[in-house]
This record gives structure tokens, C-alpha cells and sequence, in this order.
């Protein structure tokens, strides 16, 4: 029997689904919706455990079709394409200049191995470093002061250690296209090759990359990049930051990257890249980045502080994406999926992508907020801490018979939701 916190989430689940993927034939709705809840709720992708909400007091041979029935579900719908149109839209109509979309890569990868799993390949996995089985995904997401929790509005799952720079070209592709080639894009460490900048700069694109090659001459002194910036001063400026506004130190110096196509070829042509070199320092440490920009930017030591600034918050808001990669594949078991075909792991990736923003954006506009909010905080004995305490409070109550529900207003208005909720939210 469902208590009143799932009935709640419930309505919220109808809502958010049909808002992503608009009316559906009764079993496919029955299969997202099935599939959804036991995401956002169960913390597992085991199907083992989707399959939990059809084999209530199952017999084990009724617990095996309800397997069965969950492996037919990832197997036949396609929750990829509509998921992917919904995202996009995401992204705001006004005030595109003003938008920062952070890039980058994650993975979903396999300690056991991944073996019978279709098209896993051999790779780096980025949270241990070590080398495993697994797959590549890459992500867009909206960061910056506007957004809390990093909005992802593109997401891609790549089948096995697909090549880094066609997802990257595919990826900044689609976001120009649908932001007619406005907002900025930042990027981390190892995204800063000659040909990648090089493509961003043909293309006239706004961005930022971190520097990890920082022995490259860029500005023709036979220097690295820290060496050579130190002849450059020091400006103040305020960053603000998820803990509150902070004071770094910034400098600046123009510099140009060379590309060529083919260096073994003497009649290449050479193509030269003029970069913005920023170094960003804060508690004494300094990051340096490279900001693609105009050319005139380059020509105004004006200009070319408006945009080192520019580009030092752009990286500050960059950091929002990795921790939502963290919530993705640690809140919502991204890495614990054990199915066979590529197609079955696609359709549990998109659902645990939507998983992520209905609990970061969605719910928390939703009507009902306040009362979930007043479940959690009437049940604070039951919910166990964990790292994203909204979802830790709810799969802590939804699996309860009964729950307290104290009727009546609070003695103290409390304006800021977030008071309400449990350390880390």
C-alpha cells in the first residue's frame, strides 16, 4: 500500500513525464512511469530492483517475468530522442550572450569487467584513473549563478571509448545551432589542442579552455605559459562562487597557437590562433586558461580584462557539472547497470539523466514541494544522511508503511526552503 509521500510523488512523476514526452500509448507510459519511480526512489539500476513495484509478495517465478517484462520494456521503447528535443529546450530564449555551457566527459564504466555487455571497449575510467571496460558519454549543461545545480541541455552516450573529439564537435554543433552561435562555452583540461582551437575560433565561437600543455611557446619567447605571464600584472576582481563571492587575483596577455594540419607535410599551411592567456589565482593557487576571442578584444587592454574576468567565472562556474556527474552516477547507481545491449543501457542513462534534473529543477518548483519538505523534516529520526539529502529523506520514507504528517502551520515562517531541508542539500 502506497503511503501519502508516494502518492504525492506520483502526481509530480505524471507531470514531469508528460511535460519530456507529451501523450503516450497506455504501455509505454506504464513502462516509463514504472521504470522512472523506481530510479528517483530505489537508488538502484539493477532490474532486478525496477522490477520491485510488479513483484509485491511475488513467487519467484512471478518475480522472474516481472524481470523479463522490465528487460522488454528497455529493450522495445526508445526514451533517447524525445529526452534529448526536451533538453534543448531547456535552454533559455533571452539573455543567450549572458549563458555559459559547460562541456565535458564522464563515463560509465565496469570493475567486473563488462563482460557480455554490447560494445563496452577499454578505457580510462576518470573517477579511479584506472584502466576498465566502460563506455564515454559527453554533457552541455547550463552553469552559472542562475543555476544552483548544473542544467544539462545535451547529453550523449557514446558507444564504447567512441572518439572524444567527434562527440565534442557533435556536441558544440547542436548547442550553437540552437543558440544561433551565442553564450559561452567552457572547457577542462585536455580540451586544449591546437586543431580544438583552432575549430573554435574558425567558427567564431566564444570560450574558455583550461591549459594542461603549459610548456607550448604561445607567445613566441621560447617560455611556458606561467613563465611568460609573469611579466604581465595582476588586476583584482570578484568571482562569485556555490559558497559565496571571492576575491582572485587576474592577469592577462595576448598569445597566439599554431595549427597545423599535417606537420610532416612542408607545404601545410599554418594556421595562427589568437588566444587570450589567463591566469586566475585565488588562495595561491592559479589556474590558466585560454579564452578564444575576436580579434579587437586582443587590440584593447580594456577589452582583454572585461574578458579575462569573464573567462576566470566562466571556469569558477564550470566546477557545477562534475558535481552533478557525481550525483548522476553515485545517487542514481548510474555504474551498477548490468544489462547486455547498448540499447537497454541508452534508455536507463536517459532516465537517470531525467532522474537528475526533475530532483534539481523540477520538483523543487512543483506545488507539492513544501509538503515533501514538511515530510522529510516530520520524519527527521527516519532519514538517513547521505550525500544528496533530498533524495536520501524520500527513498528513506517511500518504502514506509506509515509516515507522520503533523497538520497545521509551523509556529516560524521560514522563507528559505533550504532551511528546512538536511546538511548537504
Amino acid at each position: 500500500m502506497d503511503n501519502i509521500l508516494k502518492k504525492s510523488l506520483n502526481v509530480t512523476y505524471e507531470n514531469f513525464l508528460e511535460g519530456v514526452f507529451g501523450k503516450m500509448c497506455k504501455p509505454a507510459w506504464t513502462a516509463l512511469k514504472t521504470l522512472f519511480a523506481e530510479i528517483v526512489t530505489g537508488n538502484s539500476t539493477l532490474v532486478s530492483d525496477m522490477s520491485r513495484g510488479l513483484r509485491t509478495n511475488a513467487s519467484l517465478a512471478e518475480s522472474k517475468r516481472a524481470q523479463e517484462r522490465v528487460s522488454g520494456w528497455l529493450n522495445n521503447y526508445d526514451f533517447v530522442e524525445a529526452t534529448g528535443g526536451w533538453l534543448l529546450k531547456n535552454i533559455p530564449r533571452e539573455r543567450l550572450d549572458r549563458c555559459t555551457f559547460a562541456i565535458d566527459f564522464s563515463d560509465i564504466s565496469k570493475i567486473f569487467g563488462g563482460a557480455g555487455m554490447e560494445g563496452m571497449a577499454m578505457g580510462r575510467d576518470g573517477s579511479t584513473g584506472e584502466i576498465r571496460m566502460g563506455h564515454d558519454f559527453i554533457c552541455v549543461s547550463l552553469v552559472g549563478a542562475e543555476h544552483p545545480e548544473a542544467l544539462p541541455v545535451y547529453v550523449k552516450l557514446g558507444k564504447g571509448r567512441k572518439s572524444h573529439d567527434e562527440l565534442l564537435n557533435e556536441a558544440i554543433a547542436v548547442i550553437m545551432k540552437a543558440t544561433d552561435g551565442r553564450g559561452w562555452i567552457v572547457e577542462d583540461r585536455g580540451m586544449d589542442s591546437a586543431k580544438h582551437l583552432w575549430t573554435l575560433w574558425r567558427d567564431e565561437r566564444k570560450a574558455v579552455v583550461r591549459v594542461k600543455d603549459m610548456k607550448r611557446d604561445v607567445f613566441g619567447d621560447g617560455l611556458s605559459v606561467d613563465e611568460s605571464l609573469e611579466s604581465a600584472k595582476f588586476f583584482d576582481a570578484m568571482l562569485h562562487v556555490h559558497t559565496g563571492d571571492r576575491r582572485a587575483k587576474i592577469r592577462c596577455k595576448p598569445g597566439v597557437v599554431q595549427y597545423c594540419s599535417d606537420p610532416k607535410a612542408k607545404d601545410a599551411p599554418t594556421h595562427d590562433v589568437g588566444v587570450l592567456v589567463v591566469e586566475s589565482r585565488f588562495d595561491e593557487k592559479s589556474i590558466f586558461l585560454y579564452a578564444v576571442c575576436p580579434k579587437w578584444v586582443l587590440d584593447s587592454p580594456a577589452q582583454m580584462a572585461i574578458y579575462a574576468e569573464r573567462a576566470a567565472q566562466a571556469y569558477c562556474d564550470r566546477w557545477q557539472i562534475e558535481t552533478s556527474f557525481y550525483v548522476m552516477k553515485q545517487e542514481f547507481a548510474l555504474e551498477k547497470v548490468r544489462v547486455r545491449t547498448f540499447k537497454r543501457l541508452e534508455n536507463i542513462f536517459t532516465l537517470c539523466v531525467l532522474a537528475y534534473v526533475y530532483a534539481t529543477q523540477f520538483l523543487r518548483k512543483t506545488k507539492g514541494f513544501k509538503k515533501i519538505l514538511k515530510f522529510l523534516s516530520d520524519n527527521l529520526e527516519t532519514v538517513s544522511t547521505k550525500t544528496h539529502a533530498l533524495l536520501a529523506g524520500i527513498r528513506a520514507l517511500v518504502g514506509q508503511v506509515h509516515i507522520r504528517f503533523i497538520s497545521g502551520r509551523p509556529r516560524k515562517v521560514i522563507k528559505d526552503d533550504r532551511q528546512m531541508m538536511l546538511p548537504g542539500l
